[in-house]
């Protein structure tokens, strides 16, 4: 394979890949074939299995990818807030909780579906389990740096999760904003109980 196919391949692969992230986060895994991905992307199935092995193969390789777009995103906030001298989590939670664009889906929210009815030693429930736990251990991150509770940062993450989760379901009734509001009040006094930044 010449150097201009091996990188022609490599383009439609990523294309594969950014269209399968795309049409996972808003329809969900198990709503999206391998058809429906390769048509989004202009390429015909059969080209499909020259990049991937599997639907599991490529929802794991796009799980993973989606991951590490979040992680860079929240490095992203909390690089902004320590430029200002804000706070880290003060600054990340109003922006994740306001965050309702279906492509743009937090994949602890868009992938959990997939991961909690599937088989739980698939490669997709694996690199949501890995994903997952870098966004947790990236969120506790500062609060440790500073010497802060664990356990509240533990309870303030789920908070700010699990309210996204019910935002999905529910949708925005008067006891949701009220819940919002709640969880934003409680990321903005967060750092009170925490040592200054440096």
């Amino acid at each position: 394979m010449g150097r201009s196919s091996q990188e022609k391949a490599g383009e439609n692969r990523q294309r594969i890949l950014d269209a399968a992230a795309r049409l996972f986060r808003t329809h969900g895994i198990d709503g999206v074939s391998i058809a429906d991905v390769m048509r989004d992307c202009g390429l015909t199935v059969g080209g499909f299995y020259k990049h991937f092995t599997s639907k599991d193969d490529l929802a794991a390789q796009a799980v993973s990818g989606v991951f590490d777009q979040a992680t860079a995103s929240w490095q992203k906030v909390f690089d902004g807030a320590d430029e200002r001298k804000q706070s880290r989590v003060g600054t990340l939670v109003p922006q994740y909780l306001g965050n309702r664009r279906a492509e743009r889906r937090c994949p602890l929210l868009a992938f959990a579906p997939h991961a909690a009815q599937g088989a739980a030693d698939s490669d997709a429930a694996l690199a949501y389990t890995a994903g997952a736990g870098r966004l947790f251990n990236q969120f506790l991150e500062d609060t440790r740096a500073r010497g802060g509770d664990d356990a509240q940062a533990m309870v303030l993450f789920a908070a700010m999760v699990g309210y996204r989760v019910l935002e999905q379901a529910a949708g925005k009734t008067d006891w949701m904003r009220a819940l919002e509001a709640a969880v934003n009040e409680k990321a903005a006094s967060f750092d009170s109980a925490a040592p200054p930044y440096r």
